[in-house]
C-alpha cells in the first residue's frame, strides 16, 4: 500500500510541474485542471498517510483544489 501511494504522489507531482509548464506557455485551462488535479491527489495521500486523522488537513486542501478546478472550467476564451 505504500508503495501504491508513494507512486500515486509521484504522478501527482509530475501533473502539478507539467501545469505550472502549461499554464507558462499558455495553456492556462489544462495547466490549471493539472494542478488542482495533482494538490487534491497530494492532499487526499497525505492524510491518508498521516498518524492524526483531522478533518480540516483534508476538507481546506481539497476544497482549493476543486475550486480551482471550477474556476479553470469556466475561464472564458482560455486556450
Amino acid at each position: 500500500m505504500k508503495i501504491a501511494i508513494d507512486r500515486i504522489r509521484i504522478l501527482a507531482y509530475v501533473f502539478i510541474v507539467v501545469g505550472i509548464f502549461l499554464g507558462i506557455f499558455d495553456v492556462v485551462r489544462t495547466g490549471a485542471l493539472l494542478v488542482a488535479v495533482g494538490t487534491a491527489v497530494i492532499a487526499t495521500t497525505k492524510y491518508l498517510r498521516s498518524n492524526r486523522h483531522r478533518k480540516i488537513e483534508l476538507i481546506l486542501p481539497v476544497g482549493m483544489a476543486l475550486l480551482l478546478f471550477v474556476v479553470a472550467l469556466t475561464l472564458p476564451h482560455a486556450k
